[in-house]
């Protein structure tokens, strides 16, 4: 297994992330703007100030997904033993990669599920090795390797 191929996904997904949601605030502001040379009634008000909570939620997604990048930067993702961030994890026949909270993607024919420290099944990995069971959600998994 490529870790490097699968940090160079992270950083595309998130970079794509980014991207995306700069695309959707822009084109948002673009449609959302008062005309200043006509007569603003207070309709017109009550509208721009939604507009503007809907683009500062569109422009928080853009830097969610810097820090994301950020976060995916800092890691390691050299062979690990043990579950920490840069580790990639097989339980119960999936792949999860502790980094950044990512759906289901694929690298090759294997897919992969992003998970971060503040996840709450990495409370119950944290720390275990290929070979470890643990329990969460009131049901047992069994860690088939560590990477």
């Amino acid at each position: 297994m490529d870790k490097n191929k699968i940090k160079q996904a992270l950083i595309d997904l998130e970079k794509r992330h980014i991207d995306a949601a700069e695309m959707k605030y822009e084109e948002f502001l673009s449609g959302n703007l008062l005309d200043k040379t006509e007569v603003i009634d207070d309709d017109d008000q009550s509208h721009h100030r939604q507009s503007i909570e809907i683009s500062d939620q569109l422009e928080e997604q853009a830097h969610v997904h810097a820090e994301h990048l950020e976060t995916i930067n800092k890691i390691s993702f050299e062979p690990k033993d043990t579950v920490e961030p840069g580790a990639v994890v097989s339980v119960n026949g999936r792949c999860m990669i502790v980094a950044v909270s990512k759906p289901p993607f694929k690298i090759g024919k294997r897919d992969f599920l992003g998970i971060s420290t503040q996840a709450p099944i990495y409370s119950a990995l944290k720390g275990k090795r290929a070979g470890d069971s643990f329990e969460f959600n009131n049901q047992q998994f069994m860690i088939e390797a560590v990477n």
